[in-house]
């Protein structure tokens, strides 16, 4: 790693403290405590694989779907200072997301943001399935409104919104940079993963919740985003056909793939 002691914005002692704990950090996130407060801290990522993004932008290509696109994630230092530029770009226009307290080649270095969403909702999915739903309305409307402010997040399942002061916040923009996309598929392309992420949580079958999550979320969108949801529907209908009749027989991705399209295609009806 390149040294980072001597950038602005981190001081020797809390550098010093973060190599202590990455030492034995099991993940490439994790927290420190630093004068009172907590703190998390992000190390550099490697880069996608290389085929993973040409298979990507193959399929892409092949359906003409922009918003299947890979992000553009640079890994390394570089991975770091966009997101830090990403997350700096939203906290400027008022969203909820994590301050930025440092970014050096070697770390980025994040104010506490509350409670992981995810965390909360796998709480409550059984137990509680009102406040379940209450919560996963509360993260839509935050998305709907950083759509509404001419903004996307780029990765927006719902295990990348936190909880803090009963109310949603935003997390980890490491997707955010999407080359070749218009706003409106970017925003498109955020729907999608929001809806499709949320599947797993809508297990009562006499009572869907989903649904009227999408309808919510397709009414707040812009006439250019249903536009490309539309489209993307329209283009791939023999594979989302396929994915339907698989769905009783199939694995979880293919299940929870046909639930979505089911509740956005309900949705785009409205």
């Amino acid at each position: 790693m390149t040294a980072s002691t001597d950038l602005p914005g981190l001081d020797s002692e809390l550098d010093a403290l973060i190599r202590s704990l990455h030492r034995t950090a099991p993940n490439r996130v994790f927290s420190a405590h630093y004068n009172g407060a907590r703190l998390w801290v992000k190390t550099v990522a490697a880069p996608r694989l290389r085929s993973s993004v040409l298979l990507q932008t193959a399929i892409a290509t092949v359906f003409g779907l922009p918003m299947l696109q890979p992000a553009r994630n640079r890994g390394g230092a570089q991975g770091l200072a966009d997101e830090a530029a990403a997350l700096r770009e939203l906290g400027a226009a008022g969203f909820p997301v994590p301050p930025v307290i440092a970014c050096t080649p070697d770390w980025l270095v994040l104010g506490d943001a509350g409670e992981a969403l995810e965390s909360k909702l796998n709480s409550l999915r059984d137990r509680a399935p009102d406040d379940c739903w209450r919560l996963i309305a509360a993260a839509g409307d935050l998305l709907s409104k950083l759509h509404a402010a001419g903004l996307w997040h780029g990765g927006a399942q719902i295990r990348n919104f936190s909880w803090r002061n009963d109310a949603a916040g935003l997390l980890d923009f490491e997707d955010h940079d999407l080359p070749g996309m218009a706003l409106a598929e970017k925003q498109a392309r955020d729907l999608l993963l929001f809806v499709y992420s949320l599947t797993r949580y809508d297990r009562d079958a006499a009572n869907p919740r989903l649904p009227a999550v999408a309808a919510h979320l397709i009414g707040a969108a812009t006439p250019d985003v249903r536009a490309c949801i539309h489209r993307l529907r329209r283009r791939m209908a023999w594979l989302l056909a396929l994915a339907r009749w698989l769905a009783p027989h199939a694995g979880r991705d293919v299940r929870q793939a046909a639930a979505a399209d089911a509740a956005l295609a309900g949705a785009l009806k409205d």
